[in-house]
């Protein structure tokens, strides 16, 4: 990955990456919008080959690049929950349908409690940053809806419902927490869970 020293180029080069996702969420809306028959997304497909494939590289990945491929992972689950928490509040229900997808990919990959394909130290960094970056999401979506939606009472219903998805994406944190194999990914787990009642009360 980008043997460049700059680290401003880097970072630019994950954040691009990391924002393909809003790419292929735009395939799946331009194909909602024909009314095009899928049987698979775009958006499904590209992040279930995302983690499969920083699973499957994590063991060979030097010291050189580890830090690049955490700070990618860290960027990947920022997009994602920016694009999520978006659908949440848009008035549209084919988007607030799209949400389950996201969760179930996350349950069989990164934060599934027992799936031996995923190393625990890709689960410990994802249980590291989990909660901040759902967090700093949660926030830019509700400020967004504090400007859009200054005089209107839909605001508060809104937020409401983005509350209640950030608890749903704390609920495999809090599965893991319970079954996952490893000592240190249920201690980091239950840490992450507490920090989430701090964080995540509105």
């Amino acid at each position: 990955m980008h043997d460049t020293k700059n680290a401003l180029s880097v970072q630019k080069l994950i954040a691009e990456l990391a924002g393909t996702i809003r790419t292929m969420d735009q395939k799946d809306q331009q194909l909602v919008d024909a009314e095009t028959a899928q049987s698979q997304s775009w958006l499904g497909t590209w992040t279930t080959a995302f983690w499969e494939t920083v699973c499957r590289e994590w063991a060979s990945i030097d010291q050189w690049r580890m830090n690049k491929v955490l700070l990618l992972v860290r960027f990947f689950i920022r997009e994602q929950f920016g694009l999520v928490l978006g659908w949440a509040v848009k008035e549209d229900p084919k988007l607030k349908g799209q949400v389950a997808s996201p969760l179930r990919i996350i349950k069989a990959w990164p934060l599934s409690p027992r799936e031996r394909k995923v190393p625990d130290g890709l689960r410990l960094h994802v249980l590291d940053v989990w909660v901040e970056e759902l967090a700093g999401q949660l926030n830019a979506v509700q400020k967004v809806l504090d400007d859009e939606d200054a005089e209107n009472s839909n605001s508060e219903s809104k937020k409401s419902v983005l509350l209640s998805l950030a608890q749903e994406f704390m609920e495999p944190v809090r599965k893991i927490s319970r079954e996952a194999l490893s000592k240190g990914v249920k201690i980091r787990a239950k840490e992450a869970v507490k920090l989430a009642e701090e964080q995540l009360s509105g």
